[in-house]
């Protein structure tokens, strides 16, 4: 899966290997995981691919759903 759009917010706590971000493509926005040491800033317009994923189940249903980055690119104007 891909996603385009523009960078709402993003995360990242020092000594934990994982960064999150959002990414707002016009219809709503999307949580994004990331182990790069790449964090897009908050305004910068990207192309983010990777899997759906998700944190739990619980109760048959998928909890914390989220987009676990492969690759990432960053539209330069």
């Amino acid at each position: 899966m891909s996603v385009s759009g523009v960078v709402t917010s993003s995360w990242g706590l020092p000594m934990v290997p994982f960064r999150w971000y959002k990414v707002d493509d016009g219809t709503g926005e999307v949580t994004v995981v990331s182990q790069s040491v790449r964090m897009p800033a908050r305004g910068e317009r990207v192309r983010v691919k990777g899997r759906v994923d998700d944190v739990a189940v619980l109760g048959g249903r998928a909890v914390g759903l989220h987009l676990k980055e492969e690759s990432l690119y960053v539209k330069r104007d």
